[in-house]
Parts: C-alpha cells; structure tokens; sequence
C-alpha cells in the first residue's frame, strides 16, 4: 500500500491484482496493432508488457481518498467470486481487498462516495458483493457516481457491440445494475 498527501487530503493505494492478465497486447486491446506497442515498447517494458511472451501486465486498484469526514473510492478492482469467461485469470477471482481497506480503517459503511472512473471489469469489481444468490452494494451507504455515457454504452438493454468484444461479459450485470437497482448511482 501505499499513501501521500495533498493539502488534508490523504490518497492510499489498495492494490488487489498485480501481474500478467493472460491475454496478448492484441487480446487486451483489439485492433491496437503491434506498431503500437512497439513505439511505446521504452516505457511499456517489463512494467507493462512482456516482450518475450506479448503478455499484458496490468494492475488492478483503488485510490481511497479521505478529505474531512468523507471517504471517496475511485474504482473498487476486481471483486470476488464473479464469473469472466473471457479473462480466465481473473475469473472467479479471490482476494484479501476487505481486509486491505480495513487494514486503511475504513469498512464499507465508512465508505460516502464511490467514483467509477469506466465501467471495465477490472474498475469496477468490489461495487457489489455475493450475498446469498444476490448481487448487493457493497458500500451501503455509498453514492457511485457514474458516467452516463459509461453506463448507457455498457447497459446490455442498449445492444452495444464494443470493440473488447465480450470481454467485459456480466461486469454490468453483476456489479453495476445492482447499485443503480438499489438507487445509489
């Protein structure tokens, strides 16, 4: 984890997912073309991509900002226990991430503001939680915000035909319909 500050404002880091996703650059994002990555291979290597496999290292995270009494996430990772047919290693994913943000002192019910920067499975995770069969809030007293371009382009009852493909299979139904089903968006 890690921590700084900006005036009062204090940003912590809770990393839940670091490492190779299992997916080429190409497979990560379709129609980059290798050119792409080959310009920014100076910055990209070993951090990002792996030049001996063509494999993708990515990170999934939240920034947990407290300013006076509010504690805002921005994006909430992978979650637990939800189905990714097409990103095998983060399908039913575990982790510690409750714990990592108790560890920071803070419980869901803390939690005022969660900011969901896109609506990518791996932003957007932590939204929900298995309770019983159903998907629910994880941050029950928690406002998303939401972009309402992210949410209507991501909505499946709107036919979008993104360019990640199915890539990105049940990330809305399981973590974003619940918290606007619920009223918190």
């Amino acid at each position: 984890m890690q921590q700084f500050m900006v005036g009062d404002v204090t940003v912590e880091q809770v990393v839940e997912f670091s490492g190779p996703v299992g997916l080429t650059a190409e497979g990560f994002f379709p129609g980059s073309g290798r050119e792409v990555w080959e310009e920014s291979a100076e910055w990209l290597v070993p951090d990002f991509l792996d030049p001996a496999t063509d494999m993708v290292q990515t990170a999934a995270k939240t920034w947990v900002v407290r300013s006076e009494s509010r504690t805002v996430l921005i994006d909430t990772g992978l979650g637990a226990g939800k189905e990714r047919p097409y990103v095998p290693v983060w399908s039913h994913h575990t982790s510690n991430y409750l714990a990592d943000l108790a560890a920071l002192g803070v419980s869901p019910d803390d939690v005022d503001v969660v900011v969901n920067t896109h609506l990518h499975l791996g932003h957007v995770g932590w939204n929900t939680h298995l309770l019983g069969r159903e998907w629910v809030p994880t941050f029950p007293n928690a406002t998303y915000l939401i972009n309402r371009t992210e949410f209507d382009f991501w909505n499946p009852a709107n036919g979008h035909q993104p360019n990640f493909g199915r890539g990105n299979q049940n990330a809305f139904e399981d973590s974003v319909a619940p918290v606007a089903a619920a009223g918190q968006v």
